[in-house]
């Protein structure tokens, strides 16, 4: 199949989150769309538009001249109608363009550490996936954590802490061996700290693909004498 023509475009604008730190809920955000459409036209699901090249080149501060210097995939030559190409000419022509056109390796963030500590594994993997989350901690392990104490004492059991995922950037998530360490939002901005032992519970609040459309069967026949019982004679 021959690789989208954007998909140089969609790696240039990939590598800029990236870099930025961003993810795909925050690109959103900032362009004021959905994020499953942000989400589906950078992986390729859905064609990008030229209203989209604008508004999130300005949401990501590049220069559309810069365009000039993204290695655009390159078409396979086509033949000449009298000469004859087999399979192998064809693949041999089509693999550098697939190659170049393909999407990057996942980061090693995305890996999941089988044998690590459960709560810091489903929290690193809802940072490193861009979606909203939310976890929960056992409240009598949060003194000196960084929460307000009134936040604390209207929670005394659990407290349920939700990330937007617009703003993960921001919670500026750093992971030790015995702790969470997170920028949240009270009253005020307030750095804290949890232990991963007060970890209980972890949610994700996923964007769930669009529906697929498909095609009911052709009704069965009638059977044949309108289902009435038939005699067959068998010599």
């Amino acid at each position: 199949m021959t690789p989208s023509p954007s998909e140089a475009i969609l790696r240039w604008f990939r590598d800029t989150l990236k870099a930025k730190d961003m993810n795909t809920a925050a690109l959103a955000n900032k362009v004021g769309a959905k994020r499953a459409s942000v989400r589906n036209v950078l992986a390729g699901r859905e064609p990008l538009t030229v209203d989209q090249l604008v508004l999130w080149g300005q949401a990501l501060e590049l220069k559309l001249e810069d365009l000039v210097g993204v290695d655009m995939p390159e078409l396979p030559e086509e033949p000449e109608a009298s000469e004859e190409v087999d399979a192998e000419d064809i693949a041999g022509a089509m693999g550098p363009t697939l190659l170049r056109a393909a999407p990057e390796e996942p980061s090693d963030k995305y890996e999941v550490d089988p044998y690590g500590l459960q709560g810091e594994q489903a929290v690193r993997f809802a940072f490193a996936m861009g979606v909203d989350f939310a976890f929960v901690v056992d409240s009598s392990q949060l003194a000196d954590s960084g929460v307000p104490e009134a936040t604390v004492k209207a929670n005394p059991k659990r407290l349920l802490i939700k990330l937007d995922a617009a703003f993960h950037r921001h919670n500026a998530p750093e992971f030790t061996d015995d702790e969470l360490i997170v920028v949240l939002s009270f009253d005020a901005l307030y750095t804290c700290t949890f232990p991963w032992s007060a970890v209980v519970q972890v949610v994700y609040f996923i964007e769930p693909p669009p529906p697929t459309t498909k095609k009911r069967d052709d009704p069965p026949e009638p059977p044949e004498n309108g289902g009435r019982p038939m005699l067959r004679l068998v010599k």
